[in-house]
């Protein structure tokens, strides 16, 4: 396989991952049958609770390529091209989850050989952190002098309950807090799952913030939540323009009759939002304001109609920050 872009070394990783996995669920499986376990429900190898290691290599690669995507959907191939500082770090992930993975595909395949489960999951968290740490640096180096996230975020799930995540460079495991490099969770007992935080009921998302430092003070919200993904995509490139017929994925029409009454998008000063100001302004129930969002507020109200986001911005904003938007037309 030829990995020569961002894109290809995740994909890569993944994969790793998933193999490892697979094979350690064989293993799994074949011991219980050999040991005629009886006691475990029908279909799970660790009973009512997955296994660390099981735990970690579905984790990591879920939440990596999931990361990756996230930045995907707002730089484009410009963010799964990556750079030569990203692509450098994941290579290196890359040969040292492999030759993790390489290690216990061999211990599997001998007879009542040790498979050093404690190494392959920190080995396991390692590479996740170092990658997710890897794809924020790279974010926020695109992302300079960009209206966009300063941290690269997360996806958001359909599910109300799950909270939002932000990636960045500072959560990462900081091996010097614990004399022997391991994480806190290694030092249990084998095949013991890793703590979960019980205000978190998302298991997921719970391994995910048992490995990171300080997830719990960061505030819940961020300027992610400010618009929707395909919004910020005309906010990050200025000169994309936006389709004339179809709509965006949440539904949103691009050049809905919405955009065509003048009167409703007539501002002071004589500006008027054009419908490309209204496309990478909307989200859901209606739309935010980017006025706000450049002048670096992290949240701001939904306005349920384009009079209302009018008012607001006649109430809220100067004609010079309207002068700096150049989706913000003037008649004069």
């Amino acid at each position: 396989m030829d990995i020569k872009t961002v894109g290809d070394v995740i994909d890569a990783i993944v994969a790793t991952y998933l193999a490892g996995l697979e094979h350690y669920t064989n293993w799994q499986r074949r011991k219980r049958q050999e040991n005629h376990y009886k006691t475990h429900s029908k279909g799970s190898i660790c009973g009512g609770n997955a296994c660390a290691l099981s735990v970690s290599l579905s984790v990591s690669s879920y939440k990596i390529k999931e990361v990756f995507e996230n930045g995907t959907n707002i730089f484009g191939d410009g963010f799964a091209n990556g750079d030569d500082i990203c692509r450098e770090s994941l290579h290196s992930d890359l040969r040292r989850l492999r030759e993790c993975m390489h290690n216990l595909e061999e211990a599997i395949q001998i007879e009542n050989k040790s498979l050093g489960i404690f190494e392959v999951v920190r080995i396991s968290e390692l590479v996740r952190v170092s990658c997710l740490a890897a794809l924020a640096g790279q974010y926020k180096r695109i992302a300079v002098g960009r209206l966009v996230p300063h941290n690269l975020p997360a996806p958001q799930s359909q599910q109300q309950s799950r909270p939002n995540i932000i990636v960045s460079e500072e959560d990462t495991i900081k091996l010097t807090d614990y004399g022997d490099g391991e994480l806190p969770y290694l030092r249990s007992k084998p095949l013991s799952p890793p703590p979960t935080p019980k205000q978190i009921p998302d298991d997921l998302q719970s391994t995910y913030t048992s490995t990171t430092s300080g997830f719990n003070n960061r505030p819940k919200k961020s300027i992610f939540s400010m618009f929707c993904p395909g919004a910020l995509k005309y906010q990050v490139d200025p000169r994309k323009p936006i389709p004339r017929r179809r709509n965006c994925r949440c539904g949103y029409e691009w050049n809905g009759a919405h955009t065509e009454n003048k009167t409703a998008a007539m501002v002071k000063e004589g500006f008027h939002m054009t419908a490309r100001f209204l496309g990478k302004s909307h989200r859901e129930g209606g739309f935010g304001c980017v006025l706000c969002a450049s002048s670096g507020k992290t949240e701001t109200e939904t306005y349920v109609s384009v009079e209302s986001l009018r008012d607001h911005i006649n109430t809220c904003h100067t004609k010079w920050q309207m002068l700096h938007d150049r989706d913000m037309a003037s008649q004069r």
